[in-house]
Order: structure tokens, then C-alpha cells, then sequence
């Protein structure tokens, strides 16, 4: 979900583009040409969620970045890849003219009926109500600019319609904390983004996946948590962090057990774990975990708001 670019041309359009955007949020056609090519387009919706029976259309959105080439269009691919693993065919979703020769926003809308048209799973089609779908189900969107010069570039930039739980999503940390064993508090790391990625749903409770830990952003920092589905008596739904998932012990860097409120690990910090559904979508968690070293437990703390 993380890609990088490599490329510069067009030194002035470059030093307002390039440098004011994040390097993960941009792909283009790796050339040495760079910008001369065409085809530069930042993906601002690497994950959506796809609510089972809102029957509701998706939009994603990206900006299209205009050099000496112009981006003429975007060929949306689809594939589609089941809880299990299991991926179809892919194939266009739509091909979508881009009308401004300027640099600037771009969107398109998609529904459930042409979403699963032209796919197939194992030779069958995809089912006709969504319903039949799976949590941890998903959509992959592949954006492939055409330029002026009739030619394709497929930048790397992807989007995920995971079929999900109300609660998955992109969140923004608002309040969090950070406590060292040894070194002690560590201030907050206000304003990085979460991702909380839907894994099963049962009667009692659903199943997530946390992308990241603290401070940190490395791809051995995961872990899985329950989100009850019988509210509180005050609204709100109780989280639980558990000290196992799937008969192992959940583990950060790999190697660190985690640390949990339950069994007393991260004492510095409230037990307070649990989701809050907001009239506006904007829901909210309060995640409190850690993780276990030979010199200490480092403890965490985080109020993350939906996107």
C-alpha cells in the first residue's frame, strides 16, 4: 500500500508538484523522462470500504498532474480477490476522460452491478447481490493513465474496495501518548494516519486488523482486535486487544510480545478500549497497547478518528 517515485523533468512544474506532495502518494511511469511522459497521478483513496447492503455508489478520487504530455483519460482495471485468497480475471471497469489540460481533481463513481460485471472466480461469475459476499472480500483498482501520445502507463497507483465492517477505514491519530521505560515520555504522534482493515464479522463481535504501532510505521507492526457488537450501556462498543490471535501470540517488530490492559501490561496507561459510532461517519477509537522487551514494556495510548 506504500509506493515511492524515483523521477524528475520539467523543472519548474516539478518543484511545485513533486516537492509538495508526499512521496507515497505518488506514482508515475518509472522513466528517466519523468514528467515528460505524462501520466503522473496521485491516488487519494488507497482504501474504501464497501458496506455489505448500502447499496450506495463508491467514489474514489485522485489528482491527475499535467506536464508537456497531457493525461487524456484513466483506464480503471478491476480484479476481484476473495477472503481466501482466490483472485479473478481483470479486466476495464471504465475508461474515464480527463477534460482539463491543467493539473487538478479527478474522480470517478462506480456501483455493485458494474463492479462485478465481466469477473469470474474459479470459472464463476461474482454473485448478483452482495449479500453473498464475504467480509475480507476486496476489489483492487488499477489506474492506468492514457496520454497524448496514445501511449499507456500503468503508475502503480492501486485502490482497495475491501468488503467491510462499519468501523474499517483510514483514521487520524487526535490524541495519543508514548511512554519509555527508560527514556520515559515520549510526547504524542498527533496527525499519522491509521489503517483498520475489517477481517471476519460473527454475532458477537467483528474482527480487525491495525496496520501500525505507536510512532512507528514498519510492516512487522500489526495486530488484530475485537470490536464487540452489543454496545455499552453509554453507546459504546467495547474493544478488546487480545494477547493471542489465531493460537499465537501476537507479536510487534516481529519479535515483542504485545502488551495488553487485561493482563496488567501497560499499567501507566487507562483501560480503555472502545469504539464510538458518530452521527457524521467521523466514528472513534480509543486504542491502549504496548509491547513487551527484556528492558521494558513500551506503552502507547491513541484516539484515532475516521477520515
Amino acid at each position: 500500500m506504500k509506493t515511492f517515485i524515483k523521477i524528475f523533468s520539467l523543472l519548474f512544474i516539478s518543484s511545485v508538484v513533486f516537492y509538495s506532495c508526499n512521496d507515497e502518494d505518488l506514482d508515475v511511469v518509472d522513466n528517466a523522462a519523468g514528467y515528460s511522459e505524462g501520466g503522473l497521478i496521485r491516488n487519494d483513496n488507497p482504501l474504501v470500504n464497501y458496506v455489505i447492503g448500502s447499496d450506495q455508489d463508491y467514489t474514489f478520487s485522485m489528482l491527475i498532474y499535467q506536464g508537456a504530455i497531457k493525461t487524456t483519460s484513466v483506464d480503471i482495471m478491476k480484479s476481484f480477490t476473495t477472503a481466501s485468497g482466490v483472485t479473478s480475471n481483470e479486466v476495464l471497469l471504465k475508461n474515464v476522460p480527463v477534460t482539463s489540460t491543467e493539473s487538478g481533481a479527478f474522480s470517478f463513481s462506480t456501483t455493485y452491478a458494474e463492479l462485478i460485471q465481466g469477473l469470474t472466480v474459479n470459472g464463476q461469475p461474482l454473485p448478483e447481490s452482495d449479500a453473498d459476499l464475504a467480509i475480507a472480500d476486496f476489489w483492487t483498482l488499477r489506474y492506468v493513465a492514457v496520454t497524448s501520445e496514445g501511449k499507456s502507463h500503468a503508475n502503480g497507483a492501486v485502490s482497495k474496495l475491501a468488503v467491510s465492517t462499519r468501523l474499517a477505514g483510514i483514521y487520524t491519530v487526535t490524541q495519543s501518548s508514548y511512554l519509555h521505560p527508560t527514556a520515559g515520555d515520549q510526547g504524542g504522534f498527533n496527525g499519522l494516519q491509521r489503517v483498520i482493515e475489517s477481517v471476519a464479522n460473527i454475532p458477537e463481535y467483528a474482527t480487525y486488523l491495525a496496520t501500525d504501532v505507536g510512532p512507528f510505521v514498519d510492516d512487522s507492526n500489526y495486530y488484530y482486535f475485537y470490536v464487540s457488537n452489543v454496545a455499552d450501556a453509554d453507546g459504546t462498543f467495547p474493544i478488546t486487544i487480545p494477547k493471542e490471535y489465531n493460537g499465537a501470540v501476537q507479536l510487534i517488530w516481529g519479535a515483542d510480545e504485545i502488551g495488553v490492559c487485561q493482563a496488567n501490561d501497560i499499567p501507566d496507561m487507562p483501560c480503555t478500549n472502545y469504539a464510538k459510532l458518530n452521527d457524521d461517519g467521523h466514528d472513534q477509537m480509543f486504542l491502549n497497547y504496548g509491547y513487551i522487551r527484556s528492558s521494558g514494556t513500551r506503552q502507547f495510548y491513541e484516539f484515532i478518528t475516521k477520515n
